[in-house]
């Protein structure tokens, strides 16, 4: 990627990502977006039935509305809404638009590599739900858990990937255990799964662990700045 946007937010977010990172614990009202992964699956469930409840019949989204919520004996499926985020779409906290901000990682990748701009999309609804589920939600926690779900997609990019849905496991204690991102694998022509187990803090392609550096701080805070710079906050 290029040089200017992978200096710049490194030693704030290296305070802010060794916090946030342990997803299962949570540590402070900033990082209780982060990825979901701090948030009990009753919380998510309370926050997003009420945004959901009357889109079920829907095949696009309400306005503001960007993912479907189905609850389950131990688990919360979360799927994306056709339409839900297009890219005249200005998320949460942010100014820019969703499409400023994939041209701009698309702009930021090294020659011969694509942005995978339409899985980060509904990576991102999954993730934010509607704009009332983020009511109130700090910027910095929307913006780490949107780094890492670029990094995510721009790690398996190769693979060609369309997001089925996401699935949040449940702990006995009610806090998310793993999230199971089903994918179809357009490179292959098959389905699978993309696992972040939250306790600890490991990604797994199928049932093999993945040793990439999605979350690594390097990784993060070049993502930060890619949409910082998209957002207009870093020249």
């Amino acid at each position: 990627m290029n040089s200017m946007v992978k200096r710049n937010r490194l030693a704030f977010l290296m305070a802010l990502i060794i916090c946030v990172a342990m997803m299962a614990s949570g540590c402070s009202s900033t990082e209780e977006a982060a990825m979901t992964g701090d948030l009990e699956t009753n919380e998510i469930e309370e926050e997003a039935t009420k945004n959901t409840e009357n889109t079920e019949d829907t095949p696009v989204a309400a306005p503001g509305v960007y993912a479907e919520l189905k609850r389950n004996d131990s688990s919360v499926e979360i799927t994306p809404v056709p339409g839900g985020i297009t890219d005249s779409t200005v998320l949460p906290t942010f100014t820019c638009t969703f499409g400023d901000m994939t041209n701009e990682a698309q702009n930021a990748l090294e020659e011969g590599r694509v942005f995978p701009k339409e899985f980060f999309r509904d990576l991102t609804a999954c993730m934010l739900i509607s704009e009332e589920t983020m009511a109130g939600k700090e910027h910095d926690a929307i913006m780490y858990s949107l780094s890492t779900l670029a990094a995510m997609a721009n790690e398996f990019w190769s693979l060609d990937p369309v997001l089925n849905n996401v699935v949040y496991e449940a702990a006995d204690d009610g806090s998310i255990a793993k999230s199971i991102y089903n994918v179809h694998f357009r490179s292959a022509d098959k389905d699978g799964q993309i696992i972040y187990d939250n306790q600890a803090r490991k990604w797994y392609l199928g049932d093999a662990e993945y040793s990439g550096s999605i979350d690594s701080e390097e990784t993060l805070a070049t993502w930060w700045t890619i949409f910082d710079v998209a957002d207009g906050n870093v020249q």
